[in-house]
C-alpha cells in the first residue's frame, strides 16, 4: 500500500523533529529510508538523526526533481528495489524545490497517488509555509490524501488525481508561425523518421543525441496514434530559438485520460511504454482535447 502525505510546517525545529521521528521509526523497523531535499533540509535532518543518518539515502533535490515523470520513475525504482531486497516497507521524504513553473509539479503530486499505488511505501512531502505561496500550500492538501499539520489526519479537501489533473491541464509549449514540417501520419512511421532526420541535420535543429530523442518521441507518439487514435492523423514540427516542438493530432475518440503518460508499465508488461517514455525524455509534454481532436505536443530544448 502506498501512502502520500503533505507535511505543513512553520519552523526548522518542527521540520527536524517531525521528519526525524518519521525516519527513526522506519529505521527501527528495518525499513529502507530515502530523502530528497535541498541543502538546508538535508542539513537539518542529518543533524537531527546524528548516527542514524548513515542508514539513510540522501538525494539532492535539484538533481532529483528535474522532470516530474523522471522523479516518479526514480521513486518507483527505489520502492521496487527495496521490496526485492526484503525491506518490509519504505519511507520517503520528498521536498520539491518550487523554483520554476508550479503547475507541472502540482500535477506530479496528484499523479503520484495513482502512479505508485501498487507499491509499498509512505512518501512525505514537506511544505514550508514561511516561504511558499498560499496557493501551493492549498494545493498540497488537494493532492495528498494525508496531511500532517500538528498531527496526522486525512485531508478533507483531497481530490482524486483524475479530477485534479482534468482541472489543471499541462500548458502547451508556445509556438508561432507556420511549422517547418506538416505531414500526415499513415500506417507506418519509418519514412517519417527518415524525413525528420534529413530535415533536422540540414537545419541543425539539435545535437546528435537530442535528435535521436526527437525521432524516438515522434515515433512513439505517432505509433500510439496509429494504434489508438482516429483515421485523420498529422505531425507538425516548429523550430524556435529555444526548442524543437512537435505535435501529433488525431480525431480518435475517446482520447487519452488525464493520467496518460504518468502510469509506469507494470513489470513484464508488453507495450504501454510510449507516453511514459516520452514524458521522461522530453522537456515538455502536454495532451489537450477539444472539438473532437486530441493534440499531443512535446518539446526538446536546443541548448
Amino acid at each position: 500500500m502506498f501512502t502520500h502525505s503533505a507535511f505543513l510546517y512553520d519552523t526548522d525545529s518542527a521540520y527536524a523533529a517531525t521528519l526525524g521521528d518519521f525516519v527513526r521509526d522506519g529505521l527501527e523497523r528495518g525499513e529502507v529510508v530515502a530523502v530528497a531535499a535541498g541543502p538546508h533540509g538535508l542539513g537539518l535532518l542529518r543533524e537531527a538523526l546524528a548516527d542514524h543518518a548513515r542508514s539513510v539515502r540522501f538525494l539532492p533535490a535539484d538533481e532529483w526533481y528535474v522532470r516530474p515523470v523522471r522523479t516518479i520513475a526514480g521513486w518507483a525504482q527505489i520502492l521496487r528495489a527495496a521490496a526485492a531486497g526484503g525491506s518490509p516497507f519504505v519511507r520517503l521524504i520528498g521536498q520539491i524545490p518550487f523554483a520554476g513553473p508550479y503547475d507541472p509539479w502540482l500535477r506530479f503530486e496528484a499523479a503520484l497517488n495513482r502512479s505508485l499505488a501498487e507499491l509499498n511505501g509512505h512518501l512525505v512531502c514537506p511544505y514550508d509555509r514561511r516561504v511558499l505561496p498560499t496557493a501551493l500550500v492549498t494545493a498540497a492538501v488537494r493532492t495528498h490524501p494525508r496531511v500532517h499539520d500538528g498531527d496526522w489526519r486525512d485531508s478533507a479537501t483531497y481530490e482524486s488525481p483524475e479530477v485534479f489533473l482534468a482541472g489543471l491541464p499541462e500548458p502547451l509549449w508556445p509556438v508561432a508561425g507556420e511549422p517547418v514540417l506538416a505531414a500526415p501520419i499513415v500506417d507506418a512511421v519509418a519514412a517519417l523518421r527518415a524525413r525528420i532526420r534529413e530535415l533536422a541535420k540540414a537545419g541543425d535543429w539539435l545535437p546528435p543525441e537530442r535528435l535521436q530523442t526527437l525521432v524516438l518521441a515522434i515515433s512513439e507518439i505517432a505509433t500510439n496514434g496509429i494504434r489508438h487514435g482516429g483515421s485523420h492523423r498529422e505531425l507538425r514540427i516548429w523550430v524556435t530559438d529555444d526548442a524543437v516542438v512537435g505535435e501529433v493530432s488525431d480525431d480518435g475518440t475517446p482520447g487519452p485520460g488525464p493520467l496518460a503518460g504518468y502510469l509506469p508499465p507494470r513489470p513484464g508488461e508488453v507495450g504501454g511504454m510510449g507516453l511514459w517514455l516520452v514524458q521522461q525524455l522530453c522537456d515538455s509534454l502536454a495532451i489537450h482535447q477539444a472539438d473532437g481532436l486530441t493534440r499531443v505536443r512535446f518539446a526538446l530544448r536546443r541548448g
